[in-house]
């Protein structure tokens, strides 16, 4: 912290007696070489697998797509992330809640015993009918298998159509099925779903997915057909009467019409209020328009569906190509099995004599009457419990094979989420992972793998701490626009996190952070923000014209998700906005509020009509406050231009009607009007009259800041470690390099991951 303040300029203060040049060289030569003295302590240090490491691990090792993260409780976090190491610590209780949840792991996995199914295949193309409730009770009511969906309508080559419902329809299980006594089993399910559009104009149907009582997927359904699987293990399925529910529903989470049908207003003349409904959906009528084909509806089909109830699984799985012959029960099957599973668990070749105390352990098993499946499901738990698969390892072991799979391993759960897959594995036996060239390599690599959204999403959500509740308002509680609350909340997240990767997919310029003439989109956002012409729940680039759409621009400060989220806690949202954006875009956290100091509510009634800039001078009256609020508040001013949902706006009220109802907020202005108030200044003081001045003085002054607080997180992320004084100059030599070419996204990162801080390399800091 010092190192940082005395290197901007932040300190001493501008009014105080200021330190010589050569006395400033002096001290930050000395912190830098106390910090390098210190560098093998704090490079050498591995982290834990936090949650969803841990669900991925035990996923790519057993062949098993079970969320195993369910039974282990939330990671501590160190600055908003999962990834601290000195956060993730073990504690007696969680040693336990590992040991249950391995066991599960490995109690579904098969060598020699047989697997016996209880299967439910069907292909709905093969099939005609009206009454699913009969088609289930007919082929398998004898195993106790039973629907509650009665009116499901199936055509031959077609599939099954999922009847098309709006958010706060009731619904019923797809299927009910019986749990076997001991409930110790996997439940699988795989699905091929498409959709079909029979006219034009509609939209894209969402897939809910719910086992066991809790909803395990959603997500948009288009007319290619794919693919979709789960499981679950029944300990933590909600089991109702001894069976288990498995409902799919197809919802429309977007408001839309279509030609020669009226809009679905059914309110009251009495209950007529400004602006009506909002578009909604189209009129017709159900018992006249039986065919789905006919409707003026999307609807999800599903083609076939094959559910197995007592899952089991053959190890090792088919996919990985390991032929092991002689399957036999002897020892030398159960050693074959064993090294292969405690090489991939350990994530790094397993000498001899680490093997041996688990060798002793199968054969002691053996002798206690244990068959050949028992024994080594037992010896397999007792390897996750180990240290080398619950934690990563350090990049500078002094066991230079750990040391090239640790880079291995870091580098993939960094960027994909999951273990190192067979090419990393290769090169890091090879040796060749500080080889600049084969890391770059690789990060294009991974980058281009569909699992890198995994990174996108977990670093851009910690990053811009975007776990906050979104807070979405309507002018009057009976808006229809309520009904498609949860597609829009995910969506405006999802533009952030989409933005953020397409920066890094085309390699973009880091201003384009701030300060860009494009975003992410999709209909349900497009919507929300009065773009027309994008249709399709899936994202794409949109290009911002100014004449068709209101004028924040691109770059995530004008994100709606970004600016709604910093609502929820109150009124004084600028207060929030502008101490969020000092602490992650402009890496200058202010310190916590004092607990004795009142919170400032603007629309209390001896506040209201006065402008929030006359309640702030007298919150800052308050010497414990005007320290920090003298950086925040005029910051805050720049985002006056957004309503509560992320609405741009170019007046405010004296005041507010807000009320909630079932989690629904009504918000609507009262009162005289004024033009926004923008006006602010930035930490080192320049001024802005208004959102766009911030933007560009943001992009012209402190884009150096933005830069170096993105990659000290990425650091964070990416190590388990918060940047010290060493990483901070590799970070700034960084920086020096990329800055001609206006510092572009991926080469970041690449520049970052190749380098000492990522990859942990003898190599002695200095403070050039």
């Amino acid at each position: 912290m010092v190192h940082e303040a005395l290197t901007s300029g932040d300190m001493p203060p501008k009014e105080e007696l200021q330190p010589t040049e050569a006395e400033k060289r002096q001290i930050l030569t000395w912190i830098v070489q106390q910090a390098a003295q210190n560098a093998n302590e704090i490079y050498g240090t591995q982290r834990r697998l936090n949650r969803r490491e841990f669900s991925a691990a035990l996923q790519d090792l057993t062949g098993l797509p079970i969320d195993f993260a369910v039974g282990i409780p939330e990671d501590a976090k160190v600055d908003g992330f999962d990834t601290g190491a000195t956060a993730l610590q073990d504690g007696a209780d969680s040693v336990a809640q590992w040991l249950e949840v391995t066991r599960r792991a490995v109690d579904s996995i098969r060598f020699l015993e047989p697997i016996q199914e209880r299967v439910i295949r069907i292909d709905f193309r093969d099939h005609e009918f009206t009454d699913f409730r009969k088609f289930v009770e007919a082929n398998w009511g004898d195993e106790g298998v039973f629907t509650r969906s009665k009116r499901l309508t199936c055509k031959k080559e077609i599939g099954l159509y999922l009847p098309t419902q709006w958010t706060g329809d009731r619904g019923d299980s797809f299927l009910a099925l019986p749990v076997p006594k001991d409930k110790s089993t996997v439940l699988k399910v795989s699905l091929s779903v498409v959709a079909r559009r029979p006219m034009p104009g509609l939209p894209n149907p969402m897939l809910w997915v719910k086992v066991g009582g809790s909803y395990i997927d959603y997500r948009p359904i288009n007319e290619e057909p794919q693919t979709l699987t789960y499981a679950v293990r029944m300990e933590d399925c909600l089991v109702e009467d001894d069976v288990v529910k498995i409902m799919l529903r197809s919802f429309v989470e977007v408001p839309y019409s279509v030609a020669g049908f009226a809009n679905d207003d059914r309110s009251k003349p009495e209950d007529k209020i400004p602006g009506g409904i909002g578009i909604y959906r189209p009129a017709f009528d159900r018992k006249v328009l039986r065919d789905p084909e006919l409707q003026p509806v999307p609807t999800i089909v599903i083609e076939s569906v094959e559910v197995d109830y007592d899952h089991r699984i053959q190890w090792p799985p088919t996919h990985w190509n390991e032929a092991i012959e002689d399957r036999q029960d002897n020892e030398q099957y159960a050693l074959a099995l064993l090294k292969l599973w405690m090489d991939r668990a350990w994530r790094r070749p397993v000498p001899d004599d680490e093997r041996e105390k688990f060798i002793a352990l199968y054969r002691y098993l053996r002798g206690e009457g244990l068959s050949f499946d028992e024994a080594l499901r037992g010896v397999f738990q007792s390897v996750l419990m180990g240290g080398p698969f619950r934690y990563l390892a350090s990049p500078s072991d002094s066991d230079p094979v750990v040391a090239q799979h640790a880079i291995a391993s870091r580098l993939s759960f960094m960027l994909v989420g999951s273990p190192p897959d067979e090419e990393l594995r290769h090169l890091a036996a090879a040796g060749k992972l500080r080889i600049p060239s084969v890391v770059d390599a690789q990060v294009d690599r991974l980058l281009s793998d569909p699992r890198s959204m995994e990174f996108y999403r977990c670093f851009v959500t910690q990053w811009l701490n975007m776990d906050q509740p979104i807070t979405l308002t309507m002018s009057h509680f009976k808006k229809q626009d309520f009904k498609f609350g949860r597609n829009l909340k995910d969506s405006m997240n999802a533009e952030t996190v989409q933005y953020v990767a397409r920066l890094f997919a085309e390699n973009r310029p880091a201003v384009e952070l701030v300060a860009s003439d494009w975003t992410m989109m999709n209909d349900i956002l497009a919507f929300h923000y009065g773009v027309a012409g994008v249709e399709g729940a899936e994202f794409r680039k949109v290009i911002l014209r100014p004449d068709e759409c209101d004028p924040r621009g691109g770059g995530i400060l004008g994100h709606a998700g970004i600016q709604s989220m910093l609502c929820w806690m109150g009124d004084n949202w600028v207060i929030y906005r502008g101490a969020w954006a000092l602490n992650h875009i402009l890496d200058d956290p202010p310190p916590p509020p004092p607990l004795e100091v009142p919170e400032l509510l603007p629309f209390d009634k001896q506040n209201q009509g006065k402008h929030f800039r006359e309640l702030l001078v007298q919150h800052q009256a308050d010497s414990k406050c005007n320290v920090c609020h003298k950086k925040i508040d005029p910051l805050g001013f720049a985002f006056q231009n957004f309503d509560l949902s992320g609405r741009w706006r170019e007046v405010e009220h004296d005041r507010y009607h807000r009320a909630e109802l079932d989690g629904k907020i009504e918000w609507r202005g009262q009162g005289e009007t004024r033009p926004v108030d923008g006006k602010g200044s930035l930490p080192r003081g320049e001024e802005f009259a208004d959102y766009h001045e911030f933007k560009q003085l943001l992009a012209e002054a402190y884009l150096d800041d933005i830069v170096k607080g993105m990659l000290k997180k990425l650091t964070l992320y990416g190590t388990g470690r918060t940047a010290n004084v060493v990483d901070i100059i590799t970070i700034q030599a960084i920086m020096k390099e990329q800055a001609e070419q206006q510092y572009p996204m991926r080469d970041l990162l690449k520049a970052l991951i190749r380098s000492k801080i990522f990859c942990e390399s003898s190599t002695s800091p200095s403070n050039g």
